[in-house]
């Protein structure tokens, strides 16, 4: 039995689309393909490095801030006079409110730092890409002048010969 293939006569696939050398494309491919590579290592090293910053920043705080609670009950188990209890406790609100907001909004800058940094990233990955089909473009033209060059005599009788 044989295995080779007749194709079929109306090939829709080999009208429209030349067929690439291999080799026209492969040093581009290869540069192209570190370049994404590299830009997607990027763009996770970037996450982790803001998301590790986010949770030691939050981590602190939460660190900080039950210490400050338990302070708090501390020194209202020291208090004689109700005076004192409230006085100490308006104290602690008033420090704790002020530290939330503060912890909130530096959280918020670092979300921002972090979407600032993704989109840098996301716009070289996005350049990358512009790169990629401006070669693959590039290529194809090369393998279509390849494709449409006229065959010179010389190949020619030396196909007849052979």
């Amino acid at each position: 039995m044989s295995e080779k293939t007749t194709p079929a006569p109306f090939d829709l696939t080999k009208m429209m689309m030349p067929a690439f050398s291999n080799w026209a494309f492969a040093e581009r491919e290869d540069r192209l393909e570190e370049k994404t590579f590299e830009g997607l290592q990027h763009a996770q090293r970037t996450v982790w490095e803001q998301a590790e910053k986010a949770l030691d920043d939050h981590m602190n705080f939460v660190s900080h801030r039950l210490h400050e609670d338990f302070e708090c009950a501390k020194a209202l188990g020291e208090c004689t006079m109700p005076d004192q209890a409230f006085a100490t406790l308006q104290t602690f609100y008033t420090k704790m409110a002020g530290e939330y907001q503060s912890h909130f909004t530096k959280q918020v800058e670092l979300f921002q730092s972090g979407l600032t940094k993704g989109m840098a990233t996301v716009e070289e990955l996005g350049e990358t890409a512009m790169e990629t089909v401006s070669e693959l473009t590039h290529a194809a033209e090369e393998s279509m002048e390849e494709a449409t060059k006229p065959v010179s005599r010389s190949r020619k009788t030396a196909a007849r010969k052979g």
